[in-house]
């Protein structure tokens, strides 16, 4: 049985450290096991999102992850789910990203499964949630996304 305070002290211990290694402005990506866990995160990232955002009317652009994880298997993962659900992509160098909602996503393997954290317009709406491996050994969510959510100004 797992104690629930060393459970919410090493989620928050994970979240810092990944948004330590990502730096202000960007998304990081940490090895993930296989195209099937890159595509199960990405699919389940993008339905968070587009539950916050109205489909066919939103642009995002997804803050970069660093140079040395241009090649991970997510982030084509993740820009493609979110095309299927109706969302526009675009690079911050194309025109109409200017008005575009930025995306920064962080996903870091955890004990036997992977942290994943989406933060839409800089704090906007965030949510985490912690996938775990089941006994065939592939990846399912943990729980529900914890969301947060900024107030909106009267």
């Amino acid at each position: 049985m797992t104690n629930p305070l060393r459970l919410g002290l090493s989620l928050f211990v994970a979240c810092s450290l990944a948004a330590c290694a990502a730096g202000p402005g960007n998304s990081y990506v940490g090895p993930v096991n296989t195209q099937a866990d890159a595509q199960m995160l990405a699919s389940d990232m993008a339905d968070f999102v587009a539950g916050q955002l109205p489909a066919a009317s939103s642009t995002v652009v997804l803050d970069p992850t660093p140079s040395g994880q241009t090649g991970n298997d997510l982030t084509p993962a993740f820009v493609a789910a979110l095309r299927d659900r109706g969302l526009a992509v675009a690079d911050t160098r194309q025109d109409g990203a200017s008005g575009a909602h930025h995306i920064r996503y962080l996903v870091t393997r955890l004990g036997n499964g992977d942290l994943v954290r989406v933060t839409i317009d800089g704090g906007a709406a965030e949510a985490s949630r912690f996938f775990v491996r089941n006994a065939a050994g592939d990846l399912q969510a943990g729980g529900p996304f914890t969301v947060r959510q900024m107030a909106e100004a009267n």
